[in-house]
């Protein structure tokens, strides 16, 4: 029986040992693939900075040049002039150079007009205004160059050949009283001036 008492120690030993062994070996193991994880952390963490510094680069490389006019007074009259902005690309690049055009201060648009959408169909863009375009304070001249403006803009797109102006989602008659505005329009050149 002491034998057998004895065989049983030894080999409750003999096993603690294994398991203080395999136990000592897994703390190792996993130290070391905590430092490889910790190692491809790092990698990745900075492949994410070279990416993201690659991807600023390209954002500002892919800038859109779009043509904008806006009115300016001259000795004799008013003009439009042709200004070349830069831009963020857009998903619909002709509603942000609107955007731009009605934002300048250069331009006769009330301040809380907003472009709501532009669509085009048959080689006709249609600016869908908000309702304050309306209140439009011009003369005669005044909103043709406001509406020349508007088309001259959007037809310097390509598959653009007329502007139909749209109020709220409708034809209108007159944006300001002056200008028929009922039908699409096209380029105006002779409004006109490069400086």
């Amino acid at each position: 029986m002491k034998k057998f008492i004895m065989k049983k120690k030894k080999i409750l030993i003999v096993l603690m040992l294994a398991l203080l062994l395999a136990s000592g070996c897994s703390t190792n193991d996993t130290k070391n693939n905590i430092n490889k994880l910790e190692a491809e952390n790092r990698l990745l963490q900075e492949k994410i900075k070279n990416l993201e510094k690659e991807l600023n680069s390209y954002k500002k490389e892919s800038k859109e040049k779009i043509t904008i006019y806006y009115i300016k007074s001259t000795q004799n009259d008013f003009v439009l002039i042709p200004e070349v902005i830069t831009i963020e690309p857009e998903p619909n690049m002709l509603k942000a150079a609107l955007e731009k055009l009605i934002q300048d201060k250069r331009n006769p648009f009330p301040k809380d007009t907003r472009v709501i959408d532009v669509t085009v169909k048959d080689f006709i863009a249609y600016p869908n205004f908000s309702r304050e375009i309306t209140k439009l304070s011009v003369g005669s001249r005044g909103e043709e160059l406001a509406v020349a403006s508007i088309a001259n803009t959007l037809i310097k797109f390509p598959g653009v050949e007329k502007v139909q102006i749209l109020v709220e989602g409708q034809t209108v008659e007159t944006l300001a009283g002056h200008v028929d505005t009922s039908k699409p329009l096209g380029r105006n050149e002779t409004l006109i001036s490069i400086e």
